[in-house]
């Protein structure tokens, strides 16, 4: 099986008729009229392909506002990350880093309660905007809107879909990070939730200021959550990919073609 892909032109055997002995004098062909498209066909447009998830193809002004809050809170949480180890390390007093780390969290808190209010609102437009495309269609399967007014009002709904969600996704990453970086990411956290635990006490941490920073970091993994299910969604796709290569329903090919595709998937920041 090749799942419905084209061969590259170089594999497609090409076999070429034989020329004729003498070629026929052609005849006169009468003018036929054009052929009008079906309601089928001019329906069909209107059915376009499924709104792009990542920032690909868009205008840089249209994200610029999700782009700058985003690189603002990826910084902070990259400097707070480093302060911590440094504490762990040694490197850091408990007065200076306690004074440090009290801006960075605040500065954070502002920036993320921002990021959450402009995912809630883009979210609540998705979701009316699907429900509008929802209702036009059984509209116009019941015949009270025209094939016209259904295809301008759907592509209409589907481009501002189509603009939403890259929006989306740049949000839903405030560490700006790799969905391939993601599981040694989640590692790295988990592991300074455990030392701060462990060891808070002992670097003259107080039992408030332990919980917070603890809070503040299973936070941080808790705004991954949404990466952490890409990244685990795609491995699952490589994965059934080489199932269907191995076993010989994919062509060679055709299964580099769709691995490399999900692969640079992985090498996104959004």
């Amino acid at each position: 099986m090749n799942c419905g892909k084209e061969l590259p032109p170089e594999l497609q055997e090409i076999t070429p008729a034989a020329a004729p002995a003498q070629a026929p004098r052609a005849a006169e062909a009468r003018p036929q009229p054009p052929t009008q498209p079906s309601v089928e066909a001019a329906v069909q447009p209107a059915q376009p392909p499924p709104a792009p998830t990542t920032v690909e193809g868009m205008v840089p002004e249209e994200v610029a506002e999700e782009r700058k809050l985003i690189e603002q809170l990826s910084k902070l949480h990259s400097w707070s990350l480093r302060l911590i180890d440094l504490l762990l390390d040694g490197e850091a007093t408990v007065d200076v880093f306690t004074e440090i780390y009290d801006e960075y969290s605040s500065r954070i808190a502002t920036l993320d309660d921002k990021r959450r209010e402009m995912i809630a609102r883009y979210e609540d437009r998705l979701k009316e905007l699907n429900e509008r495309s929802e209702n036009l269609k059984i509209r116009h399967e019941i015949g009270e809107i025209g094939d016209r007014d259904y295809i301008r009002q759907k592509i209409e709904i589907d481009k501002e879909i189509s603009k939403i969600r890259p929006k989306l996704a740049i949000l839903q990453n405030p560490i700006e990070i790799r969905l391939a970086d993601i599981p040694s990411f989640t590692q790295s956290v988990e592991k300074k939730i455990k030392d701060i635990n462990e060891k808070g006490a002992q670097l003259g941490l107080s039992s408030q200021q332990v919980s917070k920073i603890t809070s503040d970091l299973q936070s941080l993994l808790d705004a991954s959550r949404t990466l952490i299910e890409q990244h685990n969604k795609i491995k699952h796709e490589i994965q059934k990919i080489e199932i269907r290569y191995k076993i010989g329903e994919l062509k060679q090919d055709e299964y580099l073609a769709q691995k490399q595709r999900l692969e640079r998937q992985l090498e996104l920041t959004f």
